[in-house]
């Protein structure tokens, strides 16, 4: 498919990012409520998620990350910070020291 010079390419990281921290702004207004199954925010999550990303599938674009999330949680504070730990080893060359990770740090 050829593009025409004055479309601009939408398919990019950088748009893909802009899709998933508008989704993650309609999660976060419902601040420190509890995840459910299924409950009051289903409908008003799921239209608004189909703004967003224009599409219909909600069940199938973002209902199985929250169902994954409600069934194993975690602190992801914690693993944003271990995550860079394990980036700065790579690229430092130091090895992961998996067995004496401070995780309360």
């Amino acid at each position: 498919m050829i593009m025409d010079k004055k479309e601009k390419n939408f398919a990019t990281y950088k748009e893909f990012a802009k899709m998933l921290r508008e989704v993650a702004n309609i999660y976060s207004k419902l601040g420190d409520e509890p995840l459910l199954k299924e409950g009051y925010e289903y409908n008003a999550i799921r239209d608004a998620v189909q703004y967003v990303t224009n599409k219909h599938d909600f069940d199938y674009f973002i209902q199985p990350w929250k169902d994954e999330f409600l069934r194993m949680p975690f602190d992801v504070t914690k693993r944003k910070k271990w995550a860079d730990y394990v980036a700065e080893c790579h690229a430092t060359g130091k090895e992961i020291d998996y067995d004496n990770y401070d995780w309360d740090k």
